[in-house]
């Protein structure tokens, strides 16, 4: 009755009482959810519980046929052989072995542990066995590795992409500490650990107060770092790059690493910063050169009208006095042609000295 199922020993008890069946040595070694096992030194069963029977896939008249050994699978037979028998003949117990039983229809894994008893001689004359199944628990554990394994040849890859751009890349934590740091960067800094680094102490002094406040603020709201800083290498002079950080977000919408690059524009800026220089140096010579000529031509200009100014007062003068003589029809028309051209001159004159 106590290889059946649970309720159809409660239903055949019929007033018996219940608790000490259910208490019983054989239906707790029966129905315990850890398989159990007996066994001598060659590997003949005495015993095994009905919970390793329904792993196997066995049935219970074929217990005693069956050697320990040849229900194992050919490789863990082996291994048992060559490390766990010799195990049990010098200690008196193994613990938490990975093996794989056969069954009929295939192979489950599980863990073997074992105590063994000796007689008076000391010769091995029992085994005594827990087997723990754990078939969920194996894939579980081999999907981890795959994950595992599957990240750091990601992480690799990252890091031979990262290698191969001729920029300096960098990440890091959502506080701003440096995680990783490619090849280019320990090259130009002569480190080999993030760590090394010490955030701002690459940047140039002059450069490190406001490239610090901009970084904190990036830091607070998430938004993107963009500057041009001067980086203070092994070289003897600081050099110009253009230092950019752009947020990686998760799922959950928070900041997971920032992801960072670092540009040399050392020349390229050096140039910018001459022509800034030669074009500033070429502007105050043309407003120098401006306000010479200006001077000079106001100079000219009020010369020559004076200059001008003196024969047209003349000529006036003379056409005034001319004015009092008799004059002809034809001799009068020209002279007040000439009257008129003498005025038109000297008011174009007088605009020019007010102008100056």
């Amino acid at each position: 009755m106590l290889n059946m199922p649970l309720p159809e020993v409660l239903n055949g008890l019929n007033g018996l009482n219940v608790l000490s069946v259910l208490t019983s040595d054989n239906f707790l070694y029966d129905q315990l959810p850890t398989g159990f096992i007996s066994f001598r030194p060659d590997g003949s069963i005495i015993r095994i519980n009905q919970t390793f029977l329904s792993w196997l896939e066995m049935p219970n008249d074929n217990t005693v046929k069956e050697n320990f050994k040849s229900i194992l699978t050919k490789a863990c037979a082996v291994y048992y052989t060559l490390v766990i028998e010799p195990l049990l003949n010098l200690q008196p117990h193994v613990n938490e072995i990975s093996l794989s039983f056969k069954t009929a229809t295939g192979s489950f894994d599980a863990l073997f542990n074992a105590v063994s008893y000796t007689n008076d001689q000391g010769n091995l004359m029992l085994v005594n066995a827990s087997v723990q199944k754990i078939t969920y628990r194996k894939k579980y554990e081999a999907e981890l590795l795959y994950q595992k394994r599957l990240e750091e040849e990601q992480k690799s890859k990252f890091e031979f992409l990262s290698n191969t751009v001729p920029n300096q890349i960098w990440t890091a934590s959502p506080d701003g500490q440096l995680a990783f740091i490619n090849q280019r960067v320990k090259d130009y800094f002569n480190i080999n650990d993030p760590a090394q680094l010490g955030g701002a102490l690459s940047v140039y002094e002059e450069d490190k107060e406001k490239t610090i406040e901009a970084w904190k603020s990036c830091l607070q709201t998430g938004k993107k770092f963009e500057k041009e800083i001067r980086l203070q290498g092994t070289q003897q002079y600081p050099e110009w790059f253009l230092v950019t950080a752009q947020p990686f977000y998760n799922e959950q919408g928070e900041i997971e690493l920032w992801f960072g690059s670092s540009t040399n524009i050392h020349k390229q800026k050096s140039l910018q910063l001459a022509n800034y220089s030669a074009l500033s140096e070429s502007l105050t010579t043309a407003h120098k050169t401006i306000d010479e000529n200006t001077e000079t031509l106001e100079s000219i200009a009020e010369n020559q009208s004076h200059m001008i100014r003196k024969p047209l007062a003349n000529m006036l003068g003379l056409i005034n006095l001319l004015k009092l003589e008799s004059m002809s029809p034809e001799c009068s028309s020209l002279f007040k042609l000439l009257e008129h051209s003498a005025t038109e001159l000297d008011t174009m004159i007088k605009e020019v000295s007010n102008q100056i």
